[in-house]
C-alpha cells in the first residue's frame, strides 16, 4: 500500500496543503500527528498523509481507501492546485505506477522512470 507521493519544496506547509485540499473537497476526518505524520485525513475515499521532510520541504502520500484511482486524482488535483497558489518552488508527484511529473520554473515536466 504505497500510494501517490508527492514531494513539495519552498514555502509549503501542511497548513497551506490542508488549505489547498480543503479548496478542492473538504476532509471527512483530519487528525494528527500520528506515527510520522504530522497530519493524516481521509477525504472522498482517500487516506493522505502529510509529513514535514527538512527545513522547507512537505511530503504528501494519497493511498486509495475505498475504490481504486481516486488517490490518483487526488494527488494530481492537489499538485495542480498547490503550484498554483504561487508558494511552491519545486515539487515531485511518483508512485502508484503513475507517470512521474516534476514542478519547477513554473512548469510542469515527465520525469524519467529509474532504472
Amino acid at each position: 500500500m504505497d500510494g501517490l507521493r508527492v514531494l513539495l519544496w519552498g514555502g509549503a506547509d501542511a497548513d497551506h496543503a490542508v488549505r489547498a485540499m480543503t479548496a478542492l473537497r473538504p476532509f471527512q476526518v483530519l487528525d494528527g500527528p500520528l506515527g510520522a505524520a504530522d497530519l493524516v485525513g481521509l477525504r472522498d475515499g482517500v487516506l493522505v498523509e502529510l509529513r514535514g521532510v527538512g527545513p522547507a520541504g512537505l511530503a504528501v502520500r494519497f493511498l486509495d481507501a475505498e475504490a481504486a484511482g481516486r488517490a490518483w486524482i487526488a494527488a494530481h488535483s492537489f499538485l495542480w492546485v498547490i503550484t498554483r497558489w504561487g508558494r511552491v518552488e519545486e515539487a515531485v508527484l511518483f508512485g502508484g505506477g503513475a507517470e512521474p511529473l516534476r514542478f519547477s520554473d513554473g512548469r510542469f515536466r515527465p520525469m524519467p522512470r529509474p532504472r
